[in-house]
């Protein structure tokens, strides 16, 4: 090979561009427009956690290396070992972020999890799921081992450039995991088919390392491992019509030589390479044919940072050969610094640390402060930087990816380059670029919640077409929100209507009326499907895990949830309670009213949950009914309710709908059969001068259930996942209660930090719990132009 003239290619990114698109160039990149790649990553609050607790997180969205702002909701999901979906959550994404929480029951079981996420666009390009290992300490603990029984090995094997060439010096990485999936050191020697030693072998990181040999067409070549020398691991076969194709880094940029065999059809003969970037083409260039053996250097020194993928072709547009190449301009980085402020690891005292950032900055962050003592790792093996730059991009299990972004030393590069070559590139077929067939896209962002159905006539097939109807949407949980939300719609010929970009959280109760009040139809409404829990396609991504836990933290951390069942309660002894059974009306006012509303020593109720009503409002069905309360119209038609007494004169009634002032043409659609009671409030503090007021509280619960017909129509509908607010005390209102221990493993969750400031520096105050010695303090984020935070720092003392 060293007697070959070596063809040098000068390659620069000014002659990338340059390069005239072809067809595959133009396939490709319409392709990555239609289907643009969304990546999601969840910044956790910790690593692992004990059931009864909240997952914690905040997640960021990118797509073309900046925020991407085109996902309205998230899915967030719990699976087990079995890829079995346990806990399914849905938040709403504003502004490339969302946060929330996942709540873990007191009685999970101790082991491995698999927190998965995803937006439906994610879903039109194959792989680009969030998936990540947790581990959850819990009820049934597993039995720690100091050492795991080992394994059958298996041992895989990555000719660069994708094939085994005869007769050429040809770079083989390979990988060795063990039973689990994990990565094994092994070493061992190459042979061939005759039984000789071809070259010894190690791994180098992780379970890879690379072999180099040169095949020849009468041998076949294989493997055998010191720890099991009786086993042995057949390399693929080599062939003679392929060409080899290496890259390797250098000061200058990405070095690479391509090898044709002597004799070698035309057809195989290299005539051009392409290099692309998240499905975006960055070069084409052509090369001078007659060449043997052909080199040169990518300048990538313009580049922004991740996976280069480079595939060389025929003349005929046939692959021939490809190779991962990492790139790392540093461009990505966002610097931060960390400073302790006030550090102070007495218990329940105040800690006060910041980071400080330096230019113009424009982006979203997150917090999290940890007791480092309870955390299964030193250091996260998994960051913002490894997930967006190499997770997302590659097929297949990566162990410790944080491990390859922590250190410029060149052993972490050469590491990171043996990771481009055990790991597959899956997302698209050239064969389907060539001939366009490459995947529709199949999902649209649903832009919020979407409310689609139809409405009919009661008891008939025929549309309440073209008509004007009122909506009222009102929480099913009233102690989440009392908030109600009336909209008029209209449905078209066929009695359909749509209504979009909706936003409420968990169970809302939605009641349909016609507007013609005492004349309105009986309806009823048809809903499509719920626009939010739907069921998407999702392939299984199984994630190694141990069946063992680490000892040391194991018992620390079963240790805290038994501290927590107690500190909750949830071990107390039998207790017997005395107290007098309360009668209709105050369990009638136990569920339904609160506040202002509650009580009330000369209020009247008027139970009405079960009276059918009949086709009555009621404002009609309380006339006459309650002593004092009148109802007549005024000159619009509207209903006026007015009551007479205590001295209040004929003063006009406030009027309330689940406790929200409401207006009589709204309440006079509700038919009585929907209404659980009404309350009349002589003397409301509620009101402009303490007037008198009229609370009307619709069924709810079994009450709705056992509502009969009526010219309304009620139906449930799912809105997202209530974002809750992490709890935190403040030891400085002496209102905390110290008879109840502070065993908190998350000390500070800081999700919701938006900063358009320069030079920021950001506070960070916390009280610490009872034991913390040393914390955990992870800062991640990502700005408007794509640069990304990471700071993780355990400071304290022993």
């Amino acid at each position: 090979m060293s007697l070959k003239k070596l063809f040098i290619l000068a390659i620069t990114i000014g002659g990338f561009l340059a390069a005239k698109a072809q067809t595959l160039e133009q396939t490709l990149d319409n392709w990555g427009e239609k289907n643009t790649i969304e990546k999601l990553y969840l910044h956790l609050d910790r690593e692992s956690y004990i059931a009864g607790q909240s997952i914690w997180f905040k997640a960021y969205f990118l797509s073309d290396f900046i925020p991407s702002t085109k996902n309205s909701s998230v899915y967030v999901e719990l699976l087990d070992n079995k890829s079995t979906v346990l806990i399914r959550k849905v938040f709403p994404a504003f502004m490339g972020v969302s946060l929330g929480q996942v709540e873990l029951p007191e009685n999970f079981t101790s082991g491995s999890y698999q927190l998965r996420a995803y937006t439906p666009l994610m879903l039109n390009q194959p792989g680009f799921t969030y998936n990540k290992r947790i581990e959850i300490f819990g009820t049934a603990a597993k039995e720690t081992k100091g050492k795991e029984t080992p394994g059958a090995i298996s041992l895989q094997f990555f000719p660069e450039g994708g094939n085994l060439i005869n007769t050429l010096l040809n770079n083989v990485a390979f990988k060795a995991v063990d039973q689990n999936g994990f990565p094994v050191d092994v070493s061992g020697q190459l042979k061939n088919n005759k039984g000789e030693v071809i070259s010894a072998l190690t791994t180098r990181h992780d379970g890879m390392g690379i072999l180099t040999v040169v095949p020849q067409p009468a041998e076949t070549y294989y493997v055998v491992l010191d720890k099991d020398p009786s086993k042995q691991y057949p390399l693929p076969a080599a062939t003679a019509k392929g060409i080899t194709f290496s890259i390797a880094s250098s000061s200058k940029g990405k070095q690479f030589r391509i090898e044709h065999p002597q004799g070698l059809p035309q057809e195989f003969h290299a005539a051009y390479m392409i290099g692309q970037m998240g499905n975006q083409v960055i070069f084409k260039q052509s090369f001078q044919q007659g060449k043997d053996l052909l080199g040169g250097v990518i300048q990538t020194n313009n580049l922004l940072s991740g996976i280069l993928h480079v595939t060389v072709f025929n003349k005929d547009n046939m692959p021939l050969a490809e190779r991962l190449t990492f790139v790392d301009n540093k461009e990505y980085i966002l610097p931060g610094e960390l400073v302790a402020d006030t550090l102070n690891t007495t218990a329940h005292q105040k800690n006060h640390l910041s980071f400080q950032l330096k230019d113009t900055i424009i982006g979203n962050f997150s917090v999290s402060v940890t007791d480092a003592d309870y955390e299964t790792d030193a250091y996260r093996p998994l960051n913002i930087y490894s997930y967006f730059l190499l997770n997302s991009d590659l097929k297949g299990y990566i162990h410790n990816p944080a491990y390859y972004f922590r250190s410029d030393a060149d052993s972490v590069r050469s590491a990171l380059d043996l990771v481009m070559m055990t790991n597959g590139w899956t997302r698209f077929k050239w064969s389907e670029v060539a001939s366009n067939t490459l995947p529709a896209k199949q999902y649209l962002d649903p832009g919020f919640i979407n409310f689609k159905g139809k409405i009919t006539i009661e008891g008939t097939r025929k549309p309440f077409a073209d008509k004007d109807v009122i909506m009222m949407r009102t929480p099913v949980d009233t102690l989440l929100s009392k908030a109600r939300t009336t909209k008029f719609i209209h449905t078209d010929s066929l009695g359909n209507f749509r209504l979009d970009s909706q936003m409420f959280y968990e169970a809302n109760r939605i009641l349909f009326a016609d507007t013609k009040g005492s004349k309105s139809k009986f309806i009823k409404v048809q809903m499509d499907g719920d626009s939010l829990r739907r069921n998407f396609q999702m392939p299984l991504i199984q994630i190694p895990f141990r069946d063992t836990l680490h000892t040391e933290v194991a018992e620390k951390m079963l240790n805290a949830y038994n501290d927590y069942l107690k500190a909750e309660g949830l071990t107390l002894k039998n207790v017997t309670v005395k107290a007098r059974q309360k009668s209709d009306k105050e369990k009638l006012e136990d569920e339904y009213t609160s506040g202002l509303f509650s009580g009330g020593i000369n209020s009247r109720i008027l139970d009405l949950r079960n009276e059918p009503g009949g086709g009555m409002n009621i404002f009609e069905y309380i006339q006459g009914r309650i002593p004092g309360v009148t109802v007549g119209r005024d000159q619009e038609g509207q209903y006026v309710v007015k009551y007479r007494d205590g001295g209040f004169g004929n003063g006009k009634m406030a009027l309330y709908l689940d406790e929200m002032p409401t207006d009589p043409v709204f309440i006079e659609s509700i038919p009585v059969n929907q209404i659980a009671f009404v309350k009349v409030m002589g003397n409301f503090v509620g009101t402009a001068g303490g007037g008198s007021a009229l609370a009307i509280y619709m069924k709810k619960g079994a009450d709705l259930a056992a509502a009969t017909d009526a010219a309304t129509d009620i139906v449930q509908y799912r809105g997202y996942s209530i974002i809750k607010q992490f709890y935190t005390p403040d030891y400085d209102l002496k209102n905390v209660d110290l008879s109840k221990p502070d065993d908190r493993l998350t000390l500070a969750w800081l999700p919701d930090i938006y900063l358009a400031n320069i030079s920021p520096k950001v506070p960070v105050v916390f009280y610490n719990n009872d034991r913390t010695k040393r914390f955990r303090v992870v800062v991640e984020g990502l700005t408007s132009d794509g640069r990304m935070l990471m700071i993780e720092k355990t400071i304290g003392g022993n």
